[in-house]
């Protein structure tokens, strides 16, 4: 859509650098403005520009309050993907700089915006990534303690695995030579404890929001049937996209979680590397991981309930698909790239079936 007025505004800062683009005659008006979308939306109104008017912003630490502010206001705002601007080689940047040229993209029509979600969808998002915040920081704590172990020269053969009941009960009791080295793994271990506690406590608040929203639930109990995809992953799909049909296929929605092959082709030669890793990372994650439940044969789901008929078919595609990559020689982490791209696709079409 042609816009008779794009607006550019500089968000990464305290203060608004805004900047008024006319279709016609070039800048308006410039300002730098407080970070109130109050005080935004005043000072459009107060230049009555020529109508439609847009404006855009990038995407990053401020979120989305001013956009839903100015849509709110019955004023046009998208929020545009950082990564997909064009690349930039001023020799001079600075945050009034930054909104002049934004609203030229705008107006060159180069700007590809990103969903805005509501604020019940951007709190389920917030949920999401605090649950994979946390289960990072328990990986890394994990990481400290074995480390530990391996340096002091520490071994655990109670039994095969750790992070059982029984190395917990070992690793409370256990006495190193040396004081300090005792005081410091049990410091270690006390934020692994600590970590796993909070972890308990964010799942718990998971199972809460599933239950509250009946659509929520419905999503979560569709991607729960899934081989490979548990109640936390389902959940973090959901509150990730929230609505899969804002996609137009599964295509879509892979290159959204950048599983699609990145491409330098020309001419006639056609040339293509790994995956982008544009996008989600934190989905593309949890994708990877999910498909490594088809390494280990399918012993049956624990409610029959759960599945579908487009479940079923999706594992016994995956498990197929697996056996192929492998018998071709393909290494392990291009095979989990492959299921998941294609895990992807299966998602879109069961997320959205029936869907209105």
């Amino acid at each position: 859509m042609k816009y008779c007025t794009s607006i550019g505004i500089d968000t990464h800062s305290r203060k608004n650098a805004i900047c008024a683009l006319s279709a016609d005659t070039g800048v308006v008006a410039e300002d730098v403005l407080s970070e109130d979308p109050a005080q935004v939306i005043s000072w459009i109104r107060q230049h009555s520009f020529a109508e439609p008017i847009c404006c855009v912003y990038e995407a990053g630490p401020t979120g989305f309050e001013l956009a839903r502010a100015l849509n709110g206001a019955g004023i046009r705002c998208v929020v545009a993907a950082t990564s997909k601007l064009p690349y930039r080689t001023d020799r001079v940047k600075n945050d009034r700089v930054d909104a002049q040229w934004l609203a030229r993209m705008l107006a060159a029509g180069s700007v590809r915006e990103v969903y805005v979600p509501t604020e019940r969808e951007e709190s389920l998002r917030n949920l999401s990534k605090l649950r994979a915040e946390t289960a990072s920081d328990l990986r890394r704590a994990k990481q400290r303690v074995a480390s530990f172990l391996l340096k002091t020269h520490t071994r655990y053969t109670l039994t095969k695995r750790r992070w059982t009941k029984a190395f917990y009960r070992w690793a409370a009791s256990f006495e190193f030579d040396e004081p300090c080295d005792t005081f410091a793994f049990r410091q270690k271990l006390e934020a692994v404890l600590y970590l796993e506690e909070k972890l308990s406590e964010i799942d718990d608040e998971i199972r809460k929001e599933a239950k509250a929203s009946k659509e929520l639930a419905r999503t979560i109990a569709r991607l729960s049937a899934i081989h490979g995809i548990g109640l936390t992953t389902a959940f973090s799909l959901a509150a990730e996209v929230y609505d899969f049909k804002r996609f137009k296929n599964g295509s879509a929605f892979s290159a959204y979680i950048g599983l699609v092959p990145s491409e330098r082709s020309s001419g006639k030669k056609t040339s293509r590397g790994p995956v982008t890793k544009c996008g989600n990372s934190n989905l593309r994650r949890l994708l990877i991981e999910a498909v490594h439940a088809y390494d280990r044969p399918y012993r049956g789901t624990c409610d029959a309930k759960r599945e579908n008929a487009r479940a079923v078919k999706c594992r016994k595609r995956l498990y197929k698909r697996k056996k192929t990559l492998e018998e071709r020689g393909l290494e392990k982490n291009k095979v989990y790239a492959a299921l998941a791209r294609e895990l992807c696709e299966w998602i879109y079409w069961i997320a959205t079936e029936n869907a209105a």
